[in-house]
């Protein structure tokens, strides 16, 4: 069965192993460094010790020399060893104690190495040999036992710390992560109790936190927004459950006493025909139902375009003008230029014409219906006006809803949704929407704000 570890200790394992191999590199830097400088400190003392020597033999000659490689040898170290040979001319050992000449020894002057005799497979002798003007030869040699002795000290204390520094990361680094995706417990937790059903609760921020509290932020607004489609969709199924129950009550009476009486064959085409007409009534009140609540979801926002707000205006204007027409009333129309607005076009567009088809159904003939639309500095400002009878203050605020009619306009025909319709798409460009008096008449003023389009959102 194969081991599966946790984020936390996934993250800590992977620093402690970025820390270890760090570690183990700059251990063995340091180590390559003090080799190389002890090392080289050793040849240098060869050399050094060799000049000695033949600075020894221009004052005293091979006497002297030999005095003094016996004087050397003398002083015994535990942890040196120290090699001299120096040999006459015919080759014969005068001091020291190399007892032959090294056969791989190279050119005077050149540095070479030997197996040391006193730690064979340990450590080596550093070499050195010059040539004497009376044709003596002498050779000198240390071995790099101090060097071998700091390296193993190097690499145990390199041992000691590498495990000393594991274990305390090791442990730094659990807590510190543990600490760092407590956040993430967290926002499991939350999303745990909103499966659970508590659809109300949400994720605990802090104000001006880090990544996980604006992730946090981010995950709530995405949980609003859910439970507003959620809304949305409740409200939808029940408007059209309670709105369509009754006339689909009606029908089905209507068929029961049909099947009981059945009506003259001179009156079957009428009746067939009225039942038509209610069935395309409750079909409208559906689809209209459904179009709100699609536009109230907000989804539609990824549609958003840029676009002519005074086009959208005049276009408008002139589908209804013919029907204004019709109804011997005067449609003025006054639009002026401005910068382009990201908004949904064909939302748009039905929203103006659901103003401006309300506004020649409740004007009388003979009355004036005016639309404008110009650019502000925060957005834009849509105004419908008509000389209809108006709509009394104390029931602007509830126009907007759902099949909802005055009194005046129970027989007129309508389904109750268009300003439903109106006010959804004005609350998905984030705009405002109010009725005002128009004296005589209802002015419906719309102020929808400059925003960037969502696939601009950074």
């Amino acid at each position: 069965m194969r081991l599966r570890l946790s984020t936390s200790a996934r993250l800590t394992l992977a620093n402690s192993a970025l820390l270890a191999v760090a570690f183990g590199a700059l251990l063995l830097l340091v180590t390559w460094l003090a080799d190389r400088f002890m090392a080289g400190h050793v040849q240098e003392s060869v050399e050094a010790e060799l000049r000695i020597m033949e600075s020894e033999f221009n004052v005293d000659g091979v006497h002297g020399v030999a005095a003094l490689i016996e004087q050397r040898m003398l002083i015994v170290s535990p942890n040196h060893d120290r090699l001299y040979r120096l040999e006459g001319p015919d080759g014969s050992l005068l001091a020291g104690n190399v007892m032959a000449w090294p056969a791989k020894a190279p050119a005077p002057e050149q540095p070479f190495k030997m197996p040391s005799r006193r730690f064979p497979g340990v450590t080596v002798v550093d070499l050195r040999w010059a040539g004497l003007s009376d044709g003596s030869r002498l050779l000198v040699g240390f071995d790099e036992i101090e060097v071998a002795q700091v390296r193993g000290d190097i690499r145990r204390a390199a041992l000691w710390s590498l495990g000393a520094m594991l274990l305390i990361s090791l442990s730094a680094g659990f807590l510190l992560t543990r600490a760092a995706l407590r956040p993430v417990e967290a926002i499991r937790r939350a999303a745990q109790r909103i499966m659970e059903g508590d659809l109300k609760h949400r994720i605990p921020v802090r104000s001006g936190g880090d990544e996980f509290d604006r992730l946090g932020e981010t995950l709530n607004t995405m949980l609003d927004q859910i439970n507003r489609l959620i809304a949305s969709v409740r409200g939808a199924t029940d408007n059209i459950a309670h709105d369509l129950r009754s006339p689909l009550t009606r029908h089905r009476a209507r068929l029961e006493a049909a099947l009981r009486d059945a009506p003259p064959p001179d009156q079957l085409q009428p009746w067939i025909e009225h039942n038509l007409a209610d069935l395309d009534k409750v079909l409208a009140t559906f689809q209209s139902l459904l179009r709100i609540a699609s536009v109230e979801s907000g989804l539609l926002r990824q549609e958003f375009v840029t676009c002519d707000i005074a086009q959208l205006a005049r276009d408008a204007a002139d589908y209804i003008e013919p029907l204004a027409e019709e109804q011997q009333q005067q449609l003025v129309v006054q639009v002026t230029a401005g910068a382009p607005l990201p908004a949904h076009p064909h939302l748009l567009f039905q929203m103006l014409i659901n103003l401006l088809d309300n506004a020649v159904k409740y004007s009388p003939p003979g009355g004036a219906i005016v639309i404008d639309a110009h650019a502000t500095e925060t957005g834009w400002r849509l105004a419908v006006a008509d000389t209809g009878p108006g709509i009394p203050l104390d029931e602007r605020g509830r126009v907007f809803e759902r099949l909802y009619r005055l009194d005046a306009s129970r027989h007129t025909p309508g389904l109750g949704l268009g300003l439903s319709l109106v006010k959804a798409v004005v609350d998905l460009h984030h705009g405002t929407i109010r009725v005002e008096d128009n004296r005589p008449g209802t002015r419906i003023v719309i102020a929808l704000p400059f925003e960037s389009l969502p696939n601009d959102d950074a």
